[in-house]
Parts: C-alpha cells; sequence; structure tokens
C-alpha cells in the first residue's frame, strides 16, 4: 500500500551534469489550453490525485532507478505541477484530475543477431540449445515482471521456431532481429514522445533535423517521466478514461542518477504542464527553489487495473 500523502518541505535543485537537456511534448486539446490558460482572470486553479502507472526497469543494472519508490516521484513532480495552478486535492471526490505517472529509462535496441553472429561462426541462427533456453528464460522474466522489451519478445520467438520446427534459418533469425529492433524504437519513441516527430521525418522525402536529432538521442539509454492527466469527475460517474492532457519528459540517462533526473526533467516541465507543444522541444532546466511548501497530495490505487474504481490510500 502506498503513502497516501505527504509535505514537501526543503527540496535543494541539484547540480547541472554536463548533458541536462530535457525533452518536453505536451498534449492537450485547444479547448482546454484556451479554458485553461485564456482567461481574463489569469490561469485555471485544478485539484488532482496521483495514481501510479508502468515502471520501465530497463535491462541494465540501475541501482538508484531500483531504489525509487512512486512516492519519491510523485514529490518532485506535484513541487512543480504547483507552477501552473495543479494543486494537490483533499480526497479522490473533490479532485478534478487523476494524473498517472508512468516513469523508468528505455532500452537501447541493439542487434541480437549480430551478437549471436559473432559468437558463432556457424550463423546467429544455428544457436545451441542453451543460448535459445537462455534467450527465453530472458523473454519470460521480462513478462513476469509486467514490462516485456519487444526487443527480446520478438526474439524469444526464435526459440519457438526452433523448438517447433528445428534450427532457425539465418534469414528468419535476421527478420526476426529487424522486426525486433523496429519495435523497440517504436516503443521507446512512444514513451519518451518522440513518435510523431520521428513519422514526419520518415514521411519527409530527405529527413528532417528534428527527425536527425531525436534519433540522435535515442541512440543511448533515456530515462523518462510521463504524466496522464484524466478528468476525474467523469471517471467517477462513467468508470472510463478521458485523457485531459498528456506531458512526457525526457534525458539521458548515461552520466545522470535517476534521483538528480527526476528532479530536472520535473524542473523543465514547470511552465509546460497542462500545454500542447507543436514538437519535442529540448529545454536547459534551472534548479529548484531552496525551498518549498504546498498542500498535501494524495495518492490513489486500483484493485484491479484501469477499468476498476479508484480508492484513496489510509491517510
Amino acid at each position: 500500500m502506498l503513502a497516501a500523502s505527504f509535505v514537501l518541505a526543503g527540496l535543494t535543485g541539484q547540480a547541472l551534469r554536463a548533458d541536462d537537456r530535457v525533452t518536453v511534448r505536451g498534449k492537450a486539446s485547444p479547448e482546454y489550453v484556451a479554458w485553461k490558460f485564456g482567461g481574463a482572470d489569469g490561469i485555471k486553479n485544478e485539484s488532482y490525485v496521483f495514481m501510479q502507472g508502468r515502471f520501465f526497469g530497463g535491462t541494465t543494472r540501475d541501482r538508484v532507478l531500483e531504489k525509487m519508490q512512486f512516492i519519491d516521484v510523485a514529490k518532485s513532480l506535484a513541487n512543480d505541477l504547483v507552477g501552473q495552478h495543479y494543486y494537490p486535492a483533499d480526497s479522490v471526490g473533490k479532485a478534478n484530475l487523476i494524473i498517472i505517472v508512468e516513469w523508468g529509462v528505455t532500452t537501447v535496441a541493439d542487434s541480437n543477431y549480430k551478437l549471436l553472429a559473432r559468437d558463432n561462426p556457424m550463423g546467429a541462427g544455428d544457436t545451441d540449445a542453451a543460448t535459445r533456453e537462455a534467450m527465453h528464460q530472458m523473454a519470460q522474466s521480462e513478462r513476469d515482471n509486467g514490462a516485456p522489451t519487444p526487443m527480446v519478445q520478438m526474439m524469444d520467438q526464435g526459440y519457438e521456431m526452433s523448438r517447433l520446427n528445428g534450427l532457425a534459418s539465418d534469414a528468419e533469425f535476421q527478420e526476426l532481429d529487424q522486426k525486433a529492433m523496429s519495435l523497440g524504437l517504436a516503443s521507446n519513441a512512444e514513451l519518451v514522445g518522440f513518435s510523431d516527430d520521428l513519422r514526419a521525418d520518415n514521411e519527409s522525402s530527405f529527413g528532417t533535423a528534428q527527425g536527425q536529432m531525436l534519433r540522435a538521442f535515442m541512440a543511448d539509454e533515456r530515462y523518462f517521466v510521463a504524466l496522464l492527466a484524466y478528468d476525474c469527475p467523469a471517471y467517477l460517474k462513467t468508470k472510463t478514461f478521458k485523457l485531459v492532457w498528456s506531458m512526457r519528459l525526457s534525458m539521458r540517462a548515461p552520466g545522470m542518477d535517476f534521483r538528480a533526473g527526476v528532479s530536472l526533467m520535473s524542473t523543465a516541465g514547470r511552465a509546460e504542464f497542462g500545454h500542447r507543444n507543436d514538437s519535442v522541444e529540448v529545454k536547459q532546466p534551472h534548479e529548484k527553489s531552496a525551498h518549498v511548501e504546498i498542500r498535501t497530495p494524495v495518492v490513489i490505487e486500483m484493485d484491479a487495473g484501469r477499468n476498476a474504481e479508484p480508492k484513496a490510500s489510509g491517510r
């Protein structure tokens, strides 16, 4: 059971690193943006409750990321959501928004075929039974953890092909490998909010500078935090989720620890929460204020997935 509440105080800005650039991609309807930010009386106040979403642990051992609890991520976000007049609700029934938070790190889409071919002169498709079993166990482990990487899942099909039909051919393994890498890149792009920009890059005859930059970013693992803000009254009435706005933040993982990264990503989003960006923006975050106090946020959880009624954690 997650702790239900906390008070933010004494948050100190983290020292900036060599590559602390943060990518920001916000989506919201024009009607919502006009209502929220376009009134003569200034920015509208809205209340929210947090809900824990999916966690993506990646494939590289990251002790800081592993130790970070959802409540720690929520604290940093709550500190900066106030910048766009989003405030913690006293209870679920009084909240305007349910903000589901997903976080973690992407995986670099290396070629499993090349790795297997390097160690096996007979061809990647002619791997021994022990190697195929190891691949299968890796895929099964990722499935058990709830966030399998597409790359490993696709290569696991090679295991099934070998089990049912004998050894898979090199051509079959190369085809699976290419599909796996494409799926891995697409999955990463969706997590960090690059999908629309990369789609525009693919549709351009000569590519785009934006697409080239984002593909270079994706060559490394990236920490990310995604906020999905849903209409809370609509949910309580109909038990369906109506997306109001979303924000995806990411930064380069190598050379950065996740605790510092969350602080920097949240700070970069401070002026953007609830807004919409026509494409991915790259920001240089500034340090947080030395001391911030806001009302106590509430964290809710669901009993049986996203179609179940959220319950407030014990206070």
